[in-house]
């Protein structure tokens, strides 16, 4: 079903009636009420002609502030402990390092993620990777563009340290 949706500006993912009707034939007791349709009158309509007791879909939401709006106003509620959402993630990363190319590096890419706003993503890696961690449970050792992020090196997200390789970090944060 996520492949027939489309994503507004905002992104929410928006439905046809065709696809709404197709995913109650084959989940029947699947809760739509959470689901935005594009136009909510036909169906709406049959539900009242049948006096059928479905949930009510809703119409796609209309928002009243810009998506770079939206988004900066939503970075600021990332749920983690608070002793990660206080990190400072740059003496984190620093404190891993073993030897002056890799703190270079580390400075290097460390400006690029501020300079795109993703320092609230990276502590939320470290929480996420430590979770991981403290659960047990395994990840792959790391795919595309990502490995070439020493600072994802050590974080953990990935086992492969691009200093080794001479992976070009400009590939991932292009």
């Amino acid at each position: 079903m996520v492949a027939k949706a489309r994503r507004n500006d905002h992104g929410d993912c928006i439905y046809d009636e065709q696809t709404i009707i197709e995913y109650l034939y084959q989940n029947p007791t699947a809760d739509i009420g959470k689901l935005y349709i594009e136009n909510t009158e036909q169906y709406l309509a049959a539900l009242q002609e049948l006096g059928i007791d479905l949930p009510v879909i809703q119409q796609e939401q209309k928002h009243n502030e810009k998506p770079a709006d939206m988004d900066l106003r939503l970075q600021s509620h990332w749920h983690m402990p608070d002793n990660y959402s206080k990190i400072d993630v740059l003496e984190y990363l620093l404190e891993k390092c073993q030897n002056d190319q890799e703190q270079e590096r580390v400075k290097l890419e460390y400006e690029l993620f501020e300079k795109k706003n993703f320092t609230k993503v990276l502590q939320f890696l470290i929480y996420f990777v430590d979770t991981l961690r403290a659960n047990n449970v395994v990840w792959g050792v790391g795919r595309g563009s990502s490995v070439a992020s020493f600072c994802l090196f050590l974080i953990g997200v990935h086992k492969i340290n691009p200093l080794l390789y001479n992976l070009d970090h400009r590939e991932f944060l292009r």
